[in-house]
């Protein structure tokens, strides 16, 4: 019996590193694969700078962008006519079966990932991280199917996969391990961690062989004290409610998402608002790379407000009229966003506060309250923008605060 239970953990421990290696290599791909896209269409590709839409010609972005809610379209409704179904990393690890007709239609879901990777390259407005998660959680499968590991088991290894999907394009491997447990509710273990751990470290050092692990985003780091404290303290009372709000009206959005013919229609049409919007706010393009980096680099109260609100609109739009994505980038934009116009009040009241302790403030308390994922959020915004272990302090206090001030909010809003 104990030969078969060793057995059996070395069938897990191969299962485990050959889907970090997949996550790894698939994390690679889907990376290059966006840069491709974005230098076929754009002349150049977010490695040359998060800002890089800024310069690309009116009519070019106009074109480009009308021209992806043209292709999206028709690439959702192929992939989900005749009772196909995207079924979503959760859906997978609740499955209670292993049979065939159970399993996830690689092919569709293969698509599935390849367009939500082309429609962000080509300019849509939601996030790229739900495709790498996507890739790594169905390689993730078959690879546990081939060793025959047990339901448990099989459901913490699409768990590792998605989390090393994540940590790979990103390189972000300890907030992926903070992100199997918070939001796809894997229980804490001693060996589960360590096994995760093993998981997203390895997948982020097998893509590290073409993907740099390098801060996306350049802003100065800044340090705890009185004032960040403060700072942070105030950012996140407010910007937590307002991310709560914006994902609720996600879940709705996505919940009565168009799959149906209609989607040739809205899908476009959202698309084209995107591309005339685009002529004017070139931000507005992508996942919200740029929108952050230009939030970073400093930008006036008027521009900030339009871009945040037109932001928020065209995320939700975009996925009811059918479109697949993430809000990660976005939200961490907005909440950037929003931590900038607070400090902008709270400038007037004491000059010597500083703007960065506020703007990434606002972005891990919006970011924590999206992803129902605290620590993954803190892990994120560190890694993100390169800020040193001094800055870790202000941002725990932003997120702690958004948390109960939303737990305060509802519990009011329930007894009424």
């Amino acid at each position: 019996m104990l030969k078969l239970q060793n057995t059996y953990q070395w069938r897990l421990l191969c299962a485990l590193v050959l889907t970090a290696i997949f996550a790894g290599l698939g994390g690679i791909f889907l990376h290059e694969l966006l840069h491709v896209v974005e230098k076929l269409l754009f002349g150049q590709a977010e490695s040359q700078g998060a800002t890089f839409f800024l310069s690309v010609p009116p009519l070019r972005r106009f074109w480009v962008a009308f021209g992806t809610g043209l292709l999206s379209a028709f690439g959702w409704l192929i992939l989900q006519s005749k009772h196909r179904q995207i079924l979503s990393i959760k859906a997978q690890m609740a499955q209670d079966e292993q049979s065939q007709s159970d399993r996830p239609i690689l092919w569709v879901h293969f698509c599935h990932i390849l367009l939500q990777i082309v429609s962000v390259g080509a300019g849509s407005p939601i996030g790229k991280e739900g495709a790498p998660r996507e890739l790594g959680a169905l390689g993730a499968g078959r690879i546990a199917a081939c060793f025959k590991l047990t339901l448990p088991d099989r459901r913490f290894l699409i768990a590792c996969g998605a989390a090393a999907g994540l940590a790979a394009v990103y390189q972000v491997p300890l907030a992926s391990t903070f992100f199997i447990f918070e939001t796809l509710a894997i229980g804490l273990s001693i060996r589960n961690l360590l096994l995760a751990g093993l998981a997203t470290f390895l997948a982020a050092w097998m893509a590290q062989l073409v993907i740099s692990s390098e801060a996306l985003y350049q802003i100065a780091a800044f340090k705890t004290n009185w004032s960040s404290l403060l700072v942070a303290l105030v950012v996140g009372a407010i910007v937590g409610p307002l991310a709560q709000l914006f994902q609720r009206i996600v879940v709705v959005a996505n919940c009565h998402k168009q799959k149906d013919k209609l989607i040739l229609a809205y899908l476009p049409l959202v698309f084209a608002l995107l591309a005339l919007l685009s002529l004017t706010f070139p931000e507005l393009l992508g996942n919200g790379g740029a929108f952050a980096q230009q939030v970073f680099n400093g930008m006036g109260m008027k521009h900030t407000f339009l871009l945040l609100f037109l932001k928020a609109a065209l995320v939700v739009f975009v996925m009811r009229a059918g479109a697949y994505g993430g809000t990660l980038t976005p939200s961490f934009a907005m909440g950037s966003a929003l931590g900038l116009i607070i400090f902008s009040g709270l400038h007037l009241l004491n000059p010597n506060l500083a703007s960065n302790a506020a703007i990434l403030s606002g972005a891990v308390a919006f970011l924590a309250t999206t992803m129902s994922a605290p620590l993954t959020a803190v892990g994120l915004v560190m890694s993100f923008t390169g800020q040193p272990p001094s800055a870790l302090l202000p941002l725990l206090v932003a997120v702690v605060t958004a948390h109960f001030i939303n737990i305060f909010l509802t519990t009011l809003l329930n007894r009424n």
